[in-house]
């Protein structure tokens, strides 16, 4: 055991400084790894404390978890608290719900496995859930009771074999890491069995070389315990050597890592390395010039309050783009730093540090109790927000009325296939027939606008099959874009499958009409991805001219991106009065923005290819877009995709022509 190590301090500080500027969208894009780091840091830690306590024979299970539940559970408690405060006073009502959920998710320790079933960590959508950084606390929490249980079986063998049992156990967690990463993503990314690795690695230096005390919390920290004799600094160039390619290895993934690179798998090994570099060489070295530099004053001090940075950035960002949009001007950034820096320390100072000092027996006994009450009272007040519907109570009945959430609801939405085994929903009339007259082909645009569809074609006897799937481009061999992400995992590799599973379909079945139904502006932003939609188009376009079908170009309804969303429009009716005013934007504006599409795709129009532009029933006699009626619900879900009141008021009527046309086509087949 050693004294406390300030450079494991300076090393939290690098870890949480790169994931917060990671969320707050400043130039350190890779920024996620610092949660690795700090995985392997915890491993190291707690592996040091059981095995100084089994070595002694003084271990035991309820002390160790009581350690546990002091240095992690009060400050998160406090923090889900503060979330639904926060969120009653603005989130709306289906959104403080999940909220509710989420905190009763991590309340039981399981906030990554609701994660893992919802939503994709690198989503836009995630941005807006205050509590989705907790997905690795729960990791590790998980990781707290198993890993002693594994250690204190393992130590009884002696030490080489211990060492051996948990590189045993480490390998075979990458190998599961790498193995499932193309094809399930999300399970890696949040799930215990395919992390474990990183903190297992943290805890095989600790065996190796040798742990410091329970944290490098203060320099006090574990006063109780005796400090052993450094061990000699001989061959210092090693150790600089060593401090040099971990931090070398860590900051690199921070600056050349994004959210399309395969992650964790083997790209998570680099950060991971450079983590156990750097604590060998201040354990072995702790002169060398790395180590002294992350001891440092000012990166000692963040370290010391990291937890609670980290607790706390995430809600203020996640609190702050709900209200304000996304992404958040250059000052709200600021201002959201700054939050979380005095909210951090506060955290530190007021919640974590008095609970991690209690010493008396009887002051550590209540602390549970203390924290089981706390956790009880807390996941009751949750439950009974999701209970009731997330106490709509708070907002006038007429503000909520002018919102919905686009269509999630429908089976044919609902439905996610795999691109293994893709399993098409019906949308329109009744058939038996498995080949249907019409296939929509669409991404979250196509399922926005899907009830018109559906309504449209059920009117004219017209049956059909619904390919949609959010964040995907509706043509063959096309990846996902790197700002899109979608249920299918984020890997460009699905994505393809999934195009290729819906043109195999198209060979066989032979659909006389198919509708493509896309957020196509997205996808078009450089001239060699415009070159990409438009070869894939003219591959679909191909494999239509054999069967005779033909294929309509579905395009945008006007962006509001200039404009609130009706999320921040209630919210601004809510809390300031400000009238609510239906007006979006003009259609010159609207033209600017769609003239790279027009362009490309009013060339390839033909006797099979044709365009039809949704966008056109929004805009009034003077040229401006509407984004609802006087009263009742808006037709904007949000800034581009409309509701379901919109695509039933706005978008029915244009399709029913099309539809007409489409039966009468499909009826002389």
């Amino acid at each position: 055991m050693r004294d406390y190590r300030a450079d494991i301090d300076g090393l939290r500080a690098i870890a949480v400084l790169a994931v917060i500027l990671f969320h707050a969208d400043l130039p350190i894009p890779g920024g996620f790894v610092g949660v690795d780091v700090f995985f392997v840091i915890s491993g190291y830690l707690i592996t040091g404390l059981v095995a100084a306590d089994l070595q002694t024979g003084r271990f035991s299970l309820s002390r160790f978890w009581e350690r546990r539940i002091r240095r992690i559970w009060p400050a998160a408690l406090a923090t889900i608290a503060a979330a639904l405060a926060v969120g009653w006073l603005v989130m709306l009502p289906q959104d403080y719900r999940r909220l509710s959920v989420e905190a009763i998710a991590q309340l039981a320790m399981a906030a990554n496995v609701f994660y893992w079933y919802t939503i994709d960590y690198f989503s836009p959508v995630a941005e807006l859930r205050p509590l989705m950084h907790t997905w690795s606390l729960a990791v590790e929490e998980q990781f707290y009771i198993l890993h002693p249980l594994v250690l204190a079986a393992a130590f009884r063998l002696g030490r080489r074999r211990c060492l051996a049992v948990l590189m045993s156990l480490a390998l075979a967690s990458l190998a599961t890491s790498i193995l499932l990463l193309e094809r399930w993503p999300m399970t890696v990314f949040y799930l215990l069995p395919c992390r474990a690795w990183e903190m297992l690695l943290g805890a095989i230096v600790a065996i190796a070389a040798g742990a410091p005390r329970e944290s490098a919390e203060s320099p006090a920290a574990r006063a109780d315990e005796p400090a052993a004799a450094r061990p000699a600094t001989e061959r210092r160039w090693i150790g600089e050597l060593l401090g040099a390619a971990g931090l070398v290895l860590i900051v690199l993934p921070c600056l050349a890592y994004d959210r399309r690179t395969p992650f964790p798998g083997l790209a998570a090994l680099p950060p991971c390395i450079g983590a156990a570099a750097l604590i060998v060489a201040g354990a072995m070295w702790p002169s060398c010039s790395v180590s002294r530099l992350l001891a440092l004053e000012p990166l000692r001090v963040v370290g010391l309050a990291s937890y609670s940075l980290y607790l706390w950035h995430w809600p203020v960002l996640a609190f702050l783009r709900y209200c304000l949009g996304s992404p958040l001007p250059g000052a709200w950034i600021a201002v959201a730093l700054v939050l979380t820096a005095v909210l951090g320390a506060l955290s530190w100072r007021f919640v974590e540090t008095p609970f991690r000092r209690l010493r008396p027996a009887p002051a550590l006994r209540r602390t549970g109790l203390a924290a089981a009450a706390a956790s009880i009272a807390l996941g009751m007040s949750a439950a009974a927000i999701r209970n009731s519907g997330g106490v709509p109570g708070r907002f006038r009945a007429d503000m909520l009325a002018l919102v919905e959430p686009f269509c999630t609801d429908r089976e044919f939405v609902r439905h996610v296939p795999t691109p293994e085994s893709p399993t098409f929903p019906p949308i329109g009339a009744d058939s038996s027939d498995p080949c249907k007259c019409f296939l929509l082909w669409g991404d979250s645009h196509g399922m926005a606008a899907s009830p018109a569809i559906d309504a449209a074609a059920r009117e004219a006897g017209v049956s059909g099959i619904a390919a949609l799937v959010g964040g995907t481009v509706p043509l063959p061999g096309f990846p996902r874009p790197a700002n899109v992400a979608g249920p299918l995992g984020g890997h460009p590799g699905e994505t393809d499958r999934w195009g290729e599973s819906v043109m195999q379909w198209i060979r066989t079945c032979r659909p006389r009409h198919i509708l493509l139904c896309g957020r196509w502006s997205v996808h078009v932003t450089t001239p060699v991805a415009a070159q990409a939609v438009r070869d894939s188009l003219l591959r679909l376009r191909s494999v239509c001219d054999e069967s005779d079908t033909h294929v309509w170009l579905l395009l945008e309804v006007p962006n509001q991106d200039r404009m609130p969303d009706p999320r921040q429009r209630i919210l601004s009716l809510h809390w300031l009065g400000r009238e609510l005013v239906p007006v979006g934007v003009d259609r010159q504006s609207h033209a600017r923005a769609q003239r790279v599409v027009r362009d490309l795709f009013e060339p390839l129009a033909g006797e099979r290819l044709h365009i039809l532009d949704l966008a056109d029933p929004f805009f009034d006699a003077d040229g401006v877009s509407r984004v609802g009626p006087e009263s009742g619900p808006w037709w904007y879900a949000n800034a581009d995709h409309v509701s379901p009141t919109g695509a039933r008021d706005v978008l029915e009527p244009l399709l029913r022509p099309l539809f007409q046309r489409i039966a009468a086509d499909c009826a002389r087949r």
